[in-house]
């Protein structure tokens, strides 16, 4: 697991972790032309994003929720699952599962980054277990063959 003890940005800038009074705990905040925002947490120590939604955040053509496409894709932010608190119900996945079946959609004349969108029926860690238990299969299966 990366090292965050310090204040740190994101290869594209966008993105800045700031220590908060837990350790293990950093604020993950969005910076953009203009404006700049917090869009939740990374908890260090279950290499978990934490971030709450609520009803507005919801896109309804898809009904589905977004984050912020630099932060599922840096390589220099490292976490493996997601959470989030949606109008009191708790939504998980794991990353790799929000991409691969996540939908990129920008709203740059919104004033809005592009985002990953995933429907809320595709939440859940078993999902996410079943989808790194079958990559790993298919990484076993290439490993035989070569």
């Amino acid at each position: 697991m990366e090292n965050y003890n310090t204040n740190r940005k994101d290869s594209s800038n966008q993105i800045e972790l700031l220590n908060t009074k837990y350790p293990q705990q950093k604020k993950v905040k969005l910076n953009l032309d203009m404006q700049s925002r917090y869009i939740g947490f990374l908890d260090t120590s279950k290499s978990t994003f934490i971030t709450t939604r609520k009803k507005t955040h919801l896109f309804r053509r898809t009904n589905s929720i977004g984050l912020n496409a630099n932060l599922l894709t840096s390589k220099d932010i490292q976490f493996e699952w997601i959470r989030i608190d949606f109008e009191g119900k708790i939504l998980e996945t794991s990353r790799e599962y929000f991409l691969k079946k996540g939908k990129l959609f920008s709203f740059k004349n919104k004033g809005f980054e592009q985002q990953a969108f995933l429907p809320i029926d595709e939440f859940g860690r078993q999902k996410a277990s079943e989808l790194k238990n079958e990559r790993c299969i298919q990484q076993d299966l290439f490993l035989e063959v070569a």
